[in-house]
């Protein structure tokens, strides 16, 4: 048998030796777990030797009453149950061949052949043994044209529910959506399809009627005919579809306010994504499942899904159009860079949570942008590269998908809400309890994974730092707390590591950029793993790099120059080094993400270097009691630090001016190793090394990773003078500016 590929062609009959009902068949329901009537109200009753084959007798009982011929309209298997009952028509010698034959008091359905399950089950309801017998001996051969199916003895292909290849064809074709203008796939099964949750995701499905449903995630829909008991699966947004048997057309229900946001990038993003995973689907490619005489036809279709199935979490990855309707209690918390945050409370909630709390009302995050209303640059990569990294690891901040504000027209990302706030607030509340030899390494394992997750999907964050690193609190599990309570989020302005966008803005705070963007080179890889050893030091200090300085254009030269935050005594050797691994200044000596995560988890998991992240305890205690350690002893933030995301481009401009300059010349500081490499003595290409690479390779030896570069925190405690430096800058508006002379203490750790 082959799957059938529909050219318009009106002979075709799915079920050829059944009839369509003149009436509809009302008296079964579409989903499997309805336990009344959706027309009279009464209780259902249950299949003899199947499960969640469920009828009512009394909706079955007018369909007799109402049907005055013989034809064959169901493939059903009946039995008396008062064979002594004076109306009974029955002829104890002849098998009835229709269920018009027997009468409707004494009916008694054994199984409905049309409504496919995995097995008949005598277990189930510990049916009588001559009658499970008599069903299973029955199935040797098709019941409706005769042909010889198994006629073995293995007893669990006997029990499996099976279909003759040449009753019930199953066919396919493909059609334009009226939404999207995209081919989509539509599969017409021959028999009623009365799951309650999507093949596609798993996911519950709406219903719309009581012949229709469909997947709210994934855009699948059910529509089933009443009348021949067969069910068309549509994978897309189409208007109608027709029945193959009895030629019937529907017209799909769903609610158009629900899927399509009435914007055409964003719906295409949103369609495009699900397009994506229907191809995954090995629709025209199960057939070699089906026997030459029979298929089962429950194994059957879930082969269709057999590669889609694979895919971790994948109705998790699917974003969604919400009416801003769904939201209540919506309150600003915070503003960035880019627009405002607000909490929430969602009235239906997303599909994680309601499969997990069993409740909706969920509180999540509305995060709105700046003059979004014709979907800016920074919305749209923020869904996109959100989905892309949610595709790998779930260590990324979940986005749901967007809503707009009615009364602004502006669109608005809907996020998972992070309860425990950000890494630095939840560092200002809880330094003291962050050991050594657990806690800061698994944060830090956590975050590395997260940056590396974003790496492997391809992508560079840009604006990495502790106020994008949340917590997730809602959790208890302990496998959970170890491996997944640290989130990263804010990724609108991620790129793919092979743009070649000619977007020259540059957002970010000043603290956690790598130098050469400074210098004007592009972002990288490397210039996120900059950023991790910026939040290496918060987590051995509780506290901001530059935190006591204005973030201007001094402390850019000084960052330039070499300066990086000072290393705190309790700070163990082979933490340190890595941390100035990370920050120095030339991009190529950094370490890929993946060696970082590889470090963090020998010393979180495996136990590397225990002895000495116990003594570094030790000393953090020591230091703690002395109020010599921890945010509440640091030194006052300075008025002008600002920790969030700005347009830095003007400092940049001014920063390569300077560069530029034949009046400046840096004065680097004299290392105790030779680096035998200026600073920025490299080009472009260099800088975006290995930046289209889809996976680092991770060939370092354990030893190399505690290599001790030799630079001590403390040995470059100089005072250094920045002279006083009239710059005349021939940029586009001629002006000239200056840099006040002042005295300032650095600390040189920047391991060349």
């Amino acid at each position: 048998m082959e799957l059938t590929k529909i050219l318009n062609d009106d002979s075709f009959d799915p079920t050829p030796k059944l009839k369509s009902s003149p009436i509809p068949i009302s008296f079964i329901s579409f989903n499997r777990r309805d336990y009344n009537c959706i027309h009279c109200g009464e209780e259902y009753t249950e299949s003899v030797v199947t499960r969640y084959q469920r009828y009512c007798k009394k909706c079955l009982s007018c369909y007799l009453t109402n049907i005055s011929d013989i034809n064959i309209y169901l493939d059903v298997y009946v039995s008396a149950k008062n064979l002594e009952c004076s109306e009974h028509v029955i002829s104890r010698a002849k098998e009835p061949q229709s269920i018009q034959e027997c009468y409707k008091n004494c009916l008694e359905i054994l199984c409905f052949k049309q409504i496919v399950n995995t097995n008949f089950d005598y277990y189930y309801k510990y049916c009588n043994s001559a009658t499970y017998n008599n069903v299973i001996e029955s199935e040797k051969n098709c019941k409706l044209c005769g042909k010889s199916l198994y006629q073995g003895t293995d007893n669990d292909v006997m029990r499996r529910f099976k279909l003759c290849s040449d009753c019930y064809l199953i066919s396919s074709e493909c059609i334009e959506s009226t939404l999207t203008k995209k081919s989509i796939t539509i599969i017409y099964l021959p028999w009623w399809h009365n799951d309650n949750v999507c093949r596609s995701c798993y996911m519950s499905l709406k219903f719309t009627s009581d012949s229709q449903k469909y997947c709210e995630n994934c855009f699948t829909f059910y529509i089933g005919c009443r009348y021949c008991l067969t069910t068309s699966v549509v994978f897309g947004i189409t208007n109608q579809t027709q029945c193959k048997k009895c030629k019937r057309v529907s017209s799909i229900i769903f609610d158009v306010a629900k899927i399509s946001s009435g914007n055409r990038d964003l719906d295409d993003f949103l369609n495009d994504s699900r397009l994506e995973i229907y191809n995954q689907l090995k629709i025209t490619e199960f057939t070699d499942k089906i026997i030459d005489s029979y298929f089962f036809p429950n194994g059957l279709f879930e082969s269709i899904y057999q590669k889609f199935s694979s895919w971790k979490d994948s109705a998790e990855i699917m974003m969604e159009w919400i009416p801003y309707s769904q939201f209540t209690n919506v309150e600003e918390i915070a503003k960035g860079g880019f627009g405002i945050i607000y909490l929430a409370t969602w009235l239906d909630g997303s599909i994680e949570h309601r499969s997990r709390k069993g409740s909706s009302n969920e509180p999540v995050i509305l995060k709105k942008f700046k003059n979004s209303q014709d979907i800016s640059k920074y919305f749209l990569n923020e869904l996109k590269s959100n989905q892309y990294c949610y595709k790998i690891n779930h260590h990324v901040v979940k986005t749901y998908g967007f809503t707009k504000d009615p009364n602004f027209d502006d669109y608005i990302l809907v996020m998972k809400y992070a309860s425990g706030g950000d890494l630095y607030k939840h560092l200002q509340k809880n330094f003291a309890s962050l050991t050594w030899n657990k806690q800061k390494l698994v944060i830090l394992w956590q975050i590395s994974e997260g940056l590396e997750t974003i790496h492997k999907a391809g992508y560079i964050h840009r604006d990495f730092h502790s106020g994008n690193i949340l917590f997730d609190s809602s959790f208890n599990d302990i496998k959970f707390v170890e491996r997944h309570q640290w989130l990263i989020g804010d990724l609108g302005l991620s790129q793919p590591a092979n743009s070649t966008s000619s977007n020259n803005e540059i957002y970010g705070v000043i603290p956690y950029i790598a130098p050469e963007i400074f210098k004007g080179s592009s972002f990288s890889k490397k210039s996120d793993v900059y950023c991790i050893s910026m939040i290496m030091w918060e987590l051995t200090t509780g506290c901001k790099p530059f935190a006591n300085v204005e973030h201007d254009i001094n402390l850019i030269l000084r960052i330039l120059d070499g300066e990086r935050p000072e290393i705190t005594e309790d700070t163990p050797e082979c933490f340190a080094n890595l941390m100035k691994r990370c920050w120095n200044s030339n991009p190529k000596k950094r370490p890929s993400i993946r060696e970082i995560r590889n470090t963090f988890g020998s010393w979180s998991f495996r136990n590397k270097h225990n002895s000495i992240f116990d003594q570094a305890e030790i000393k953090r205690e020591e230091l703690i009691a002395l109020k010599k350690l921890g945010p509440e002893f640091s030194e006052k933030p300075h008025p002008s630090a600002v920790y969030t995301s700005r347009l830095l481009n003007p400092f940049i401009s001014k920063c390569s001016s300077t560069y530029s300059s034949n009046g400046y010349v840096s004065k680097k500081p004299k290392f105790g190793i030779d680096s035998g490499e200026s600073e920025f003595d490299m080009d472009s290409k260099e800088l975006e090394f290995d930046i289209a690479s889809r996976e680092l390779k991770f060939g370092v030896d354990s030893k190399e990773l505690e290599f001790d570069i030799d630079i001590r925190s403390n040995a470059y405690g100089t005072k250094r003078k920045i002279e006083e430096i009239n710059i005349n800058s021939h940029g586009n508006n001629g002006k000239s500016f200056k840099i006040s002379s002042s005295y300032l203490k650095t600390s040189h750790t920047d391991s060349k």
